[in-house]
């Protein structure tokens, strides 16, 4: 299967849920894509966890940044997440994937708004400028969740500023969308805000995501860092567990995205 979050692009999201299936992790999670009531008690759990864990990184002001001069090596060697950021979790380093995201992916359903939030989820080049991207997938044996994580560099502060504010505001208009896929099928999304995670700069929210009749649950969070925008994201099975959903949208969501921003800080000079 492709690895990387490509941004989180829908293909790669896409390939994600049928290979998950297909290996059979998690079982339930396998279901079709819930209900209205069951995604709203599943939000509000997930919202509600998020405010346990650690305090998510600030968004750095744009002086002295530079990120837009970080190559695809320095973010690959010095910026993304790996196995010592979280006990059990590998990757495979040629497997991570350096190409931007050039096409856009239009929605067949959703408007706007949704079509807002695609664009900005995957960082779409042509609308934001973006400069570098590196995306990587890492995995736990025996364990039906990975963690996708890119860093995505831009010509200015503005520019990953502007992502995360299209992000945010596609949120707030977008309950669900469908995207049609090559070959044939679509994959439909149902995104909503973690609140907690709404402060300057920031977003973070939860996917249901369905492809093929198979689903699965995603919990992002994006960082606006100088000209730079860290993304992590934990993606397994559908669930309603709330050890589940707090690791999901809340401590370990929140705790490796204030490592990797810390360190794109540090890689820009930014206080």
């Amino acid at each position: 299967m492709p690895f990387g979050t490509k941004g989180v692009s829908i293909a790669v999201l896409a390939a994600i849920v049928l290979s998950a299936a297909a290996c059979g992790s998690g079982g339930s999670g396998k279901a079709a894509k819930p209900s209205a009531s069951t995604r709203t008690s599943t939000n509000a759990s997930t919202a509600a966890s998020a405010t346990t864990s650690a305090p998510t990184a600030q968004a750095a002001s744009s002086g002295g940044a530079s990120g837009s001069t970080l190559t695809t090596d320095e973010i690959s060697n010095r910026i993304l997440l790996t196995g010592k950021d979280e006990a059990g979790y590998t990757f495979d380093p040629a497997q991570d994937s350096k190409a931007t995201t050039n096409a856009q992916d239009v929605v067949a359903t959703g408007g706007s708004a949704c079509q807002t939030f695609v664009d900005a989820q995957e960082a779409l080049s042509p609308k934001y400028g973006t400069t570098a991207e590196v995306d990587r997938e890492l995995t736990k044996a025996g364990d039906g969740h990975s963690i996708e994580d890119s860093v995505m560099t831009f010509p200015s502060a503005a520019e990953a500023s502007a992502l995360i504010t299209d992000l945010a505001a596609g949120l707030k208009g977008c309950q669900s969308l469908s995207v049609p896929q090559q070959g044939g099928g679509s994959v439909t999304m149902s995104p909503s805000a973690i609140p907690e995670l709404a402060r300057a700069g920031q977003a973070g929210y939860i996917d249901y995501l369905t492809a093929d009749g198979k689903a699965e649950l995603m919990a992002a969070e994006l960082v606006a860092v100088g000209t730079a925008v860290s993304v992590v994201a934990i993606i397994g099975p559908v669930s309603t567990d709330p050890t589940v959903l707090k690791q999901m949208g809340g401590t370990l969501l929140s705790h490796l995205s204030d490592v990797q921003a810390g360190r794109l800080k540090s890689a820009q000079g930014v206080s």
